[in-house]
């Protein structure tokens, strides 16, 4: 089976270094409120992701959620100006921005128009993974064991469940402040859903001062059968790379590195290389250097920014 793009199906050796969580189009100053948070220039997104190539990257997800600015039309003009493979995501936000047509379905109508959408049934564009689907933040504390999804969560979460059975894409979900992973995945499993098949996002937009209290959250994850996204990586205002690399390196070096995958969810006018920001290619720039100085081998690199997005986005047989 292959890779879904928005300019059709690729095999999974085409890929190349692979963004698994990021925005490229999108209005998510909808949610926000914020003006840095919206980039709907072609022209823009696509001059970003030539210097991701060039800088050897090769595909990006974006995985902007539906009533976000979510556009497959205009990634399919940035992904033929840039040349970098593009993966959207069919991803469901924070309710305070769903359409009123989704508010109003039952879990099978949801799940049907989660399927029919994915097949590009809107648009004529198919989508290459389910994702992001988001839960709430419970900023005040970062205790997995705490964390809740709410009963409509819960619903969107089952008919999500239900939608990656039925198309074979992976989860991709929004797991960031408060913990949500375990409860998230819990409730795909329990739903009928593949945890095999999920991968559960923001990993690293917390940590403790104690790396042992983060690692017991990354192993009931893992030992749910998730994958990890370590996925904001430059976001130092939720906790600097320095504890990124650490974390990621203490995974690797117990052998978990065939389950992990790195990104910096872009998603800011003021991150762009045009605005003197970092980039899309901050990956490949910053993030890399900083692994091998962390004592991460080039074939686990390779491992978490090459084969393992790959492995995520080829459909399920």
């Amino acid at each position: 089976m292959g890779i879904i793009t928005v300019l059709g199906e690729i095999e999974r050796e085409q890929l190349g270094t692979t963004l698994p969580h990021e925005h490229v189009i999108h209005r998510i100053s909808i949610h926000s409120g914020k003006p840095d948070n919206t980039c709907v220039e072609v022209d823009l997104a696509a001059e970003e992701l030539i210097r991701f190539r060039q800088a050897g990257g090769g595909a990006v997800c974006d995985v902007t959620p539906i009533g976000v600015g979510r556009d497959p039309k205009a990634l399919q003009q940035v992904s033929r100006l840039s040349g970098v493979h593009i993966v959207s995501g069919l991803g469901l936000y924070q309710l305070d921005v769903w359409p009123d047509n989704l508010r109003r379905m039952s879990t099978t109508e949801l799940a049907d128009f989660l399927v029919d959408e994915a097949s590009g049934d809107s648009n004529q564009i198919a989508a290459g993974l389910l994702g992001e689907i988001a839960s709430h933040n419970e900023p005040h504390h970062a205790d997995w064991r705490k964390y809740r999804l709410t009963d409509e969560e819960r619903v969107i979460f089952h008919a999500v469940a239900d939608a990656q059975r039925r198309t074979g894409l992976f989860i991709s979900t929004h797991a960031s402040l408060g913990r949500h992973g375990v409860d998230q995945i819990r409730t795909i499993r329990a739903a009928g859903g593949d945890p095999e098949r999920v991968l559960i996002g923001h990993c690293d937009a917390q940590a403790h001062e104690e790396i042992q209290i983060d690692l017991d959250y990354y192993h009931t994850l893992l030992n749910e059968g998730a994958w990890l996204a370590f996925d904001t990586f430059s976001w130092a205002e939720l906790i600097p790379d320095s504890q990124r690399f650490q974390r990621v390196a203490a995974l690797v070096q117990e052998g978990y590195g065939n389950r992990l995958l790195l990104s910096t969810d872009t998603c800011r006018l003021s991150q762009l290389h045009r605005n003197h920001g970092r980039g899309f290619d901050y990956l490949l720039t910053d993030v890399i250097p900083g692994l091998r100085a962390a004592g991460v081998s080039d074939q686990d690199i390779r491992q978490m920014t090459i084969t393992n997005p790959a492995h995520v986005l080829t459909l399920a047989g």
